[in-house]
């Protein structure tokens, strides 16, 4: 290969690391707008302020499920958008936060199968907690 083609090449590879980072950071933008839209539909129900009470466990299934995936959204090279550099500096107390949150959304999974509006909304409450613990480390305001 020579060197013009060697060069096109590598400048080829970066665009495309560029163009998956970028990717992926929207990505991981949409999967935090949907917890952020399941905790408000939580929060709308667990508040009277619709009648969906029914619907509780679909959001809360959903918030569990995003949790569970919410660790792969941040790996290295993925570095941007609203998330700041201490995730990739400090990844054991990340990993701390993240596994807080898994934690804490497979137990609004249990207040929302028990139907009891109390306990979903203290679930709620320490879910919340949990997404509030991280964005104050992890996220630009």
């Amino acid at each position: 290969m020579n060197k013009a083609k060697a060069v096109a090449a590598a400048l080829a590879f970066l665009a495309i690391g560029a163009v998956a980072s970028e990717g992926q950071v929207d990505y991981r933008q949409h999967v935090m707008a949907a917890v952020g839209g399941h905790m408000q539909a939580l929060a709308d129900i667990v508040r009277g302020k619709v009648e969906h009470a029914g619907h509780a466990a679909v959001h809360a299934n959903a918030l569990a499920d995003l949790a569970e995936i919410a660790p792969t959204l941040f790996p290295a090279g993925a570095e941007g958008g609203d998330t700041l550099p201490a995730v990739w500096e400090n990844p054991e107390d990340f990993q701390a936060k993240l596994a807080a949150f898994r934690e804490a959304a497979g137990a609004m999974r249990d207040a929302a199968a028990s139907g009891e509006p109390m306990q979903i909304g203290m679930a709620l409450r320490d879910v919340g907690q949990a997404c509030k613990g991280c964005h104050d480390d992890y996220r630009a305001e």
